[in-house]
């Protein structure tokens, strides 16, 4: 994930500032990857965070980065949030 950021921000220059600081906020608290998702230019991120640090995620991401700006600050409950991945896609076959 943070290879992949890495080369949307450098070699395919879709990333923006704000989002280069929302993936260092992230990895700085405690996410094992993240990078940019969606169209870039001020989309979104997502991140791999581990259970057992997902409360101390949330509070360092919401203080460094959505408390810092009114703007964000506005969009933050609609913005940060917690999901688990799905299954994935399948292909059912009748027999």
């Amino acid at each position: 994930m943070n290879q992949s950021h890495v080369s949307c921000r450098d070699m395919y220059e879709c990333s923006c500032p704000e989002l280069d600081q929302l993936v260092d906020i992230c990895l700085q608290s405690g996410a094992v990857g993240s990078r940019l998702t969606g169209a870039g230019w001020g989309g979104c991120t997502v991140s791999m965070v581990p259970n057992d640090k997902l409360d101390s995620f949330l509070s360092n991401v919401r203080e460094s980065y959505y408390k810092t700006d009114a703007r964000r600050a506005a969009l933050e409950t609609q913005s940060l949030f917690v999901t688990k991945p799905g299954g994935g896609a399948a292909v059912l076959l009748e027999v």
